[in-house]
């Protein structure tokens, strides 16, 4: 097993990658692997860059470079059900782009019955497994994640809400979902939330990115111990 963990910024993802035996390091297409030891896993960890194309190349270079069996997106989002708290972490069950026109992908490649990418059952399962047996200072819930490549405004919150009904939005996930998808490789997303309806812009999210990424970090430390 070589699990791929995906963070879209270098706060995102670094006090991870610190934390780790780093065994090689490498640059890819403007990109830095880091092939690392965690907990008896061997990990290829980076931070991608933010939006779905950078994401993307990310995780198609962690399935045919490195031959991930399994991708771990880990960062950051903005809340849209209004149950979440700063801080507080939603994992995926399934991910779709708020931005992509649905033919696109029902009528096209990957032509799928429709418009959302399963998470894997299997981690779906370890997660709640490491959710019942360890305590955390947030709360976790499971659900849908939406993306594209804009903040949020409350025209556009309630567009979400309306069509989707997910609990957050983030500008990576379902493009990684896609490179996932096509390539047969399991995939989850863990992200933690920097702003809400009521706390939001891009100051809010900066200052609360490293505080909500930590609690991320730490459901995937749990998670690659149960895998």
């Amino acid at each position: 097993m070589r699990v791929g963990v995906i963070g879209p910024s270098e706060d995102e993802i670094h006090s991870f990658i610190d934390e780790c035996d780093t065994m090689k390091k490498e640059t890819i297409a403007m990109l830095t692997f880091y092939t690392l030891r965690y907990s008896d896993i061997e990990v290829v960890a980076l931070y991608s860059g933010v939006c779905k194309v950078n994401a993307a190349i990310a995780a198609q270079i962690l399935i045919d470079k490195f031959d991930v069996t399994h991708i771990i997106v880990t960062g950051v989002a903005g809340a849209i059900n209004n149950d979440l708290s700063i801080g507080d972490t939603v994992i995926s069950t399934k991910v779709a782009y708020h931005d992509v026109a649905e033919e696109i992908l029902t009528e096209y490649h990957p032509w799928m019955e429709n418009i959302f990418f399963e998470a894997d059952n299997n981690l779906i399962g370890l997660c709640k497994k490491v959710i019942d047996t360890e305590e955390f200072s947030q709360k976790i819930l499971f659900g849908k994640i939406v993306t594209g490549e804009a903040f949020i405004t409350d025209n556009g919150r309630k567009e979400i809400i309306d069509r989707f009904n997910p609990l957050c939005v983030d500008m990576e996930t379902a493009s990684i979902a896609h490179v996932c998808y096509v390539n047969g490789i399991p995939f989850i997303a863990i992200r933690s939330i920097t702003d809400t309806g009521e706390e939001s812009g891009v100051e809010t999210f900066e200052r609360n990115c490293v505080f909500a990424s930590k609690n991320s970090i730490e459901i995937l430390k749990r998670l690659l111990e149960t895998i």
